[in-house]
């Protein structure tokens, strides 16, 4: 098909234009120059218009539809072209628009026509002057003139005579047919196409190429499908068609246009270009302030584990506190009158100290981390009140509730609290302090014992010797077991008060133990707050990371837009 070139480079052209219309409405970038309503973007798209002139049954009807291989003007053997007729695309229905006596619009569902626009004319011998007023008032507008001649009477007065008042620009974009080629012989047409040249240089002061060609033959071979070549070339329609192409490609008004068209894409994709850049930058500094905004989160994190020392030495007071009850219950339970009780059964104290200890510094560390994770939320609310003001003007988001967003808080509050109230029960089992305990207590007991066992032999001796009625015997180890009853009592109350003091003295030795022991779990519960804390933040991130993930397929297609323009404009 003839103008195959012109109308993919065209093609290429409004594809791109697509394209960077659609990167640039992603972008931002005013496009408005595009749009498809745009004057030079209707004058791209505008059809070439074809008029065909000869005298009487030349046959141009039957060469405009074999050029197009479709019956779209209508040709019979009696002259039906009275009227001049505007031939155009409608994809719709036929419709028929008569504007006067001798000329009449019409409209008609072939394809071909979205690119081509046809003016068939009368014969030549039958033009009037209104005839020649509407074709002189198209003749401008006309991209290919078809000067038509039949075979058997290539000499037609009328036909030359319309030719020779024909402007110069109007001759250059003339083809000069010999229609009806098939009805003659090969060797006459040659003599005709002798003559006819000769004719031409009288007439218009050239001889221009005639194209021998039977449309009638080219309309049956187009309705082959594949065309047989050979047939084709018969037809003499090939030549003219290459003619046509050359003719199209070499239309200075449109390739101003398409030259219009591209420089103004070109300039668009100038600044989507720049908007990308631009936006390259300012994901930088998106960047940038996530990282300032993260390291005030660290430096907070960091201000935190320095106060650690401070928080543990606390945690390690809250313990010697709660200890402080234990040495009262110890104190109590090593008086003389439960030292003697528990020479006759089990000894749980140490055990009981221990648990005590134990269920008593876990509820009061929970209390105390109940406090420090209520102030760490309230750090990183303080935090967040001077950050929301700087994200909503930097990055012009709408900025997420505190107390809504920060729901996880509680939770992690919690699991401070339930952290560090597991961790202190398990230092406190961990420290051991029923084993020492018991251990010094089992020591005064089998000093106690065995002292109560002299005063009970002595006592028993006293009542033996006094059954025996020895004189002075009873009274004498009743004295004796008298002084060892003062001798236990009197280690008793040393000894309840050295163990006290002991117990006292390890307890403050263990205070630096038990803190140290709440050291990772304290710091791990701070880091977790911080880390809820940080989600706040995601919106900045998902911001900058769907940004970035959309600006790198931009990138690619601005540059795949830009190389497939500069090839159309090379083209061009």
């Amino acid at each position: 098909m003839f103008g195959d070139r012109f109308f993919s480079s065209r093609q290429r052209l409004i594809d791109i234009i697509v394209g960077v219309r659609s990167l640039g409405e992603e972008c931002g970038t005013d496009v408005s120059a595009l749009a498809d309503e745009g004057e030079f973007l209707k004058e791209l798209n505008r059809p070439f218009l074809f008029m065909a002139c000869g005298e009487v049954n030349a046959g141009k009807s039957t060469l405009l539809n074999g050029l197009f291989g479709e019956e779209i003007c209508q040709s019979d053997a009696l002259p039906n072209t009275k009227k001049i007729e505007y031939i155009r695309s409608n994809q719709s229905d036929e419709s028929e628009k008569i504007h006067s006596t001798f000329f009449v619009e019409k409209q008609t569902p072939f394809a071909a026509l979205n690119q081509f626009h046809l003016i068939d004319t009368p014969g030549t011998n039958l033009l009037n002057d209104e005839h020649h007023e509407i074709i002189e008032g198209f003749l401008p507008s006309v991209d290919l003139l078809l000067i038509v001649f039949a075979a058997s009477n290539p000499w037609c007065a009328d036909t030359w005579q319309l030719v020779s008042k024909l402007p110069e620009d109007t001759l250059k974009n003339s083809a000069f047919v010999l229609q009806q080629c098939d009805l003659k012989h090969p060797e006459d047409i040659e003599v005709i196409l002798g003559h006819m040249q000769n004719l031409a240089q009288q007439k218009i002061g050239f001889s221009p190429r005639f194209f021998p060609v039977s449309g009638k033959m080219a309309l049956e071979v187009k309705g082959i499908q594949p065309p047989p070549i050979h047939l084709l070339n018969k037809s003499g329609l090939p030549s003219l068609e290459s003619f046509i192409s050359s003719l199209l490609g070499k239309k200075m008004d449109r390739q101003e246009v398409m030259q219009l068209v591209h420089d103004s894409t070109l300039k668009t994709l100038d600044r989507i270009e720049k908007q990308i850049e631009s936006r390259r930058y300012s994901l930088n500094d998106d960047q940038r302030f996530l990282a300032e905004l993260e390291n005030e989160v660290d430096l907070r994190r960091e201000q935190q584990a320095n106060q650690l020392a401070i928080k543990l030495s606390g945690l390690g007071d809250v313990f010697l506190q709660q200890a402080a009850k234990s040495w009262d219950l110890l104190s109590r339970r090593l008086s003389v009158f439960h030292s003697l009780i528990s020479l006759f059964q089990r000894e749980r104290l140490p055990t009981q100290i221990e648990r005590g200890l134990s269920e008593a510094v876990q509820e009061a560390i929970k209390e105390r981390s109940g406090i420090d994770g209520a102030n760490l939320a309230t750090n990183c609310r303080d935090h967040w009140e001077t950050v929301a003001p700087r994200i909503a003007e930097n990055l012009a988001v709408s900025v997420p509730d505190f107390d809504k967003e920060t729901e996880s808080l509680k939770g992690t509050r919690e699991r401070f609290v339930q952290r560090l109230g597991r961790s202190a029960k398990q230092a406190v089992a961990q420290l051991k302090i029923r084993n020492i305990l018991e251990l010094q207590m089992e020591r005064r007991r089998t000093v106690l014992r065995r002292l109560m066992n002299v005063i009970l032999i002595l006592l028993s001796a006293a009542g033996i010797t006094g059954g025996l009625e020895l004189a002075t015997w009873p009274f004498a180890l009743l004295g004796v077991a008298a002084g060892v009853t003062l001798l236990a009592i009197t280690y008793s109350t040393f000894s309840r008060q050295r163990i006290c003091e002991e117990f006292q003295e390890q307890i403050k030795d263990l205070q630096q133990v038990f803190s140290e022991s709440l050291e990772d779990d304290y710091r791990d519960g701070v880091h977790e707050f911080y880390i809820e804390y940080g989600g706040l933040f995601a919106i900045v991130r998902r911001r900058i990371a769907s940004q970035r993930h959309l600006l790198k397929p931009r990138l690619k297609r601005w540059n795949d837009l830009f190389l497939e323009l500069k090839a159309v404009g090379q083209e061009i």
